[in-house]
């Protein structure tokens, strides 16, 4: 396991909560949730969970992809995925107790449809993929 654990520069940067910023998650939209099993071992019996979401930024120019390693945990749930989970409306990433970290997403879709996901993982990237003009 991990120990003392810090939290990734890019959620610590002023432009990650900074709506006017075109890399800030808020209001992003999901277009993929990916869960992975990578197999190792003789018969691939050794797994490891992957996820990846990768989201369309909320001005449409350019893409947000999350990647978690090492994934422990994980719950995705959902009121209704009807029309979509709707807006990235916040989120907060924190390290847990034994070293990992913990990503807790809220979702927003019109005032009766809320979505809560939670990732354990041994770590997350995050990237900007700006759209090509």
């Amino acid at each position: 396991m991990l120990t003392q654990r810090k939290i990734p520069a890019f959620a610590a940067a002023g432009w990650y909560a900074d709506p006017n910023d075109h890399r800030c998650p808020h209001d992003a939209w999901l277009e993929v949730l990916e869960v992975g099993e990578i197999g190792e071992g003789d018969r691939q019996a050794q797994r490891k969970t992957t996820i990846t979401i990768r989201l369309l930024g909320a001005y449409h120019d350019g893409h947000i992809v999350f990647r978690y390693s090492g994934v422990t945990r994980y719950s995705l749930h959902t009121s209704s995925s009807v029309g979509g989970v709707g807006d990235w409306l916040r989120d907060e990433l924190s390290a847990s107790g034994d070293g990992l970290l913990e990503h807790r997403i809220t979702w927003c879709r019109g005032a009766d449809s809320k979505s809560e996901w939670f990732i354990e993982a041994e770590d997350v990237s995050y990237e900007w993929i700006p759209t090509k003009s």
